[in-house]
């Protein structure tokens, strides 16, 4: 049942695909990037909001890294769909 839940939950990263994403030379570049600007934005003393206002301060921070993170996600999951579709063991599997 934690397979169950794991495999169709979209909010748990596949670590392994995210993995192959990120050392594959020929996968698109601007996730990769964006997640490095969210990084340097992250750790970077001049922000939007400046950190010494309580809450708002963090707010976008973490709405940066959130958005990042989502992005990289979404196109490294994009990237395994296209990978399976054209794997020839997908395309055997498909025509029985």
């Amino acid at each position: 049942m934690t397979q169950t839940v794991m495999k169709h939950s979209s909010f748990l990263p596949n670590w392994k695909n995210l993995f192959q994403f990120m050392k594959d030379p020929n996968s698109d570049w601007k996730p990769k990037a964006f997640v490095l600007l969210a990084i340097v934005y992250l750790v970077w003393p001049i922000d939007l909001i400046p950190d010494f206002a309580p809450i708002l301060g963090w707010l976008d921070d973490i709405g940066v890294t959130a958005i990042a993170i989502t992005y990289l996600l979404y196109t490294a999951n994009r990237y395994e769909q296209k990978k399976q579709q054209q794997s020839p063991n997908n395309q055997i599997t498909e025509s029985r």
